[in-house]
């Protein structure tokens, strides 16, 4: 029976970002400097927008947006400033950002959850100062990181499969400035475990870390030692020179030798007169032991903290830098102008551009606004959880993972990372990236895990008070550590020893 044509109607839903919550967005991953410079390309294009100069008057509150129609009372608005306003006890007045949006945001700012949350001492509130605002150009010139180079690779690599792609992420989070993976792939894998809820086969970690390996630049990026890094870019050579076999086999086979400097052993083993040898030499010459280093920063960088930690007569707390960037408002004098032709010629097309711009200036206050919230919100957690640290250092650092930031303030951990990537905050013990107060758990007998940073800090501690004539070997930091019921596997020691650049007890030796 033939198919007779007809309508169906099917019912779906579908999360679709408004440009605005789009924007939020895009401006809370900003950095600080990237931040300075999204609001001077907006100040240059958009007449709109202008730099609020005093830093003394009062606030305007947030006002709701009005509604985009014919009849717009220019009267009524009032227009948002970057800074946010703080009462006589420093703490931040909780605004409804979410009114003020065309989108339901759940990053709002609530400071009377913070206030009650725990027994913790300290206040939230922006820093206020009579300084004047330093402009991006006077820092540091911009450029594109090892990391931010990885990750636009990624982002337009082709996968098999989803899964690839997500280990990836994680491979590329562990490559240090030098372009090695600082992490075993076991402690990679188990940090996907507990992030994503599934454990990916050591097969699949490494069919990964081929790919990244074999297809990324630099050349030799994500290897796991000098050896490694070396090889991996041998074998992209193209064309690949005479000797290059040579060259590989000998790394690969005889690598201790090649270290160590015994040249003449090899050119015994390899059958080579002095050209070859050094054909061979130059061939593994031009290669970079530090991948990583061509994307590092040749000024040298100043980082702008997006937050202030402070410490007074009540307790800690912490503040916004309301001169990491400048602060901006609606200009006023544009708002009159519009107001006049509105009323005069209604439909004239220079309108329509005027609203774009009106919109345009107002969701980027809104969106400034939302960050700085977000990112308080964020580190009155840290503080909260790692007080201890800011006493005595990272010895006393508690496990915590994004999750548990998610969780505990009903945020996305996507939004969690992004308000702590690149985002600095300046403490008694020096300026830290939020980042730092993030490590993973140690499974301990007692009640509480410890942290991998802490158990780091004790290892190092230990140590640097050894005898350097008698130094402590890896079995006798598993065992000094277990007295102070810290227990860990002799290879963990060792793993988290060499991570910290500390060569073994053999080697420490003093005569």
């Amino acid at each position: 029976m033939a198919m007779l044509p007809g309508l169906q109607l099917n019912v779906s839903q579908q999360l679709k970002l408004t440009p605005q919550l789009q924007q939020s967005i895009k401006v809370l991953q900003f950095s600080a400097i990237e931040l300075q410079q999204a609001i001077e390309d907006a100040l240059d294009s958009n007449v709109m927008l202008e730099v609020e100069e005093d830093f003394s008057a009062d606030l305007v509150p947030l006002a709701e947006s009005p509604a985009q129609d014919d009849t717009t009372d220019w009267d009524e608005l009032s227009f948002p400033s970057l800074n946010m306003e703080s009462t006589g006890q420093d703490a931040v007045t909780s605004t409804d950002i979410a009114e003020t949006l065309d989108c339901q945001w759940d990053d709002v700012f609530d400071s009377d959850s913070l206030s009650a949350a725990d027994n913790t001492d300290f206040s939230v509130t922006s820093h206020r100062e009579d300084d004047e605002y330093e402009s991006a150009e006077n820092y540091t010139a911009a450029h594109e990181s090892l990391y931010d180079h990885l990750r636009w690779q990624l982002e337009t690599y082709t996968f098999d499969d989803e899964s690839e792609q997500q280990i990836a992420y994680y491979l590329i989070d562990a490559v240090n400035a030098q372009g090695y993976l600082e992490k075993p792939l076991e402690e990679i894998a188990q940090d996907i475990e507990q992030h994503e809820d599934w454990l990916p086969s050591n097969s699949l970690m490494n069919e990964v870390l081929n790919i990244i390996q074999q297809n990324f630049e630099p050349s030799g990026v994500a290897a796991r030692s000098v050896q490694e890094c070396l090889i991996i870019q041998l074998q992209g050579m193209i064309p690949r020179p005479q000797y290059l076999n040579i060259a590989m086999e000998m790394l690969k086979d005889r690598f201790d030798w090649f270290s160590h400097g015994e040249f003449v052993r090899l050119k015994r083993i390899y059958s080579l007169d002095d050209e070859q040898w050094q054909a061979v030499m130059n061939i593994i010459q031009s290669c970079n032991p530090k991948p990583g280093m061509a994307f590092a920063n040749a000024e040298s960088e100043i980082i702008i903290p997006d937050l202030i930690l402070k410490r007074d007569k009540k307790g800690w707390k912490v503040e916004l830098n309301a001169f990491a960037y400048p602060r901006v408002r609606v200009n006023t004098e544009y708002i009159d102008l519009l107001k006049q032709v509105e009323k005069k010629q209604r439909n004239d097309p220079n309108m329509d551009a005027m609203r774009d711009n009106l919109a345009e200036a107002r969701g980027l206050i809104k969106s400034i606004q939302s960050r700085g919230e977000t990112l308080l919100k964020v580190a009155a957690y840290i503080i909260k959880e790692q007080s201890q640290f800011f006493e005595l250092g990272d010895i006393a650092m508690r496990p915590m993972v994004l999750r548990d930031v998610a969780e505990s303030l009903g945020l996305h951990e996507s939004t969690i990372s992004r308000a702590t990537t690149q985002k600095y905050i300046q403490t008694p013990r020096g300026t830290l990236e939020l980042k730092h107060f993030f490590s993973s758990s140690v499974s301990q007998y007692g009640p509480q895990d410890a942290s991998a940073t802490a158990i780091k800090a004790r290892i190092k501690q230990l140590i640097d008070a050894e005898n350097p004539k008698k130094p402590i070997s890896d079995q006798d930091l598993v065992d000094q550590l277990d007295a102070a019921k810290v227990s860990v596997a002799r290879r963990t020691v060792a793993k988290y020893r060499e991570a910290m650049g500390i060569p073994s007890s053999s080697q420490r030796r003093k005569r």
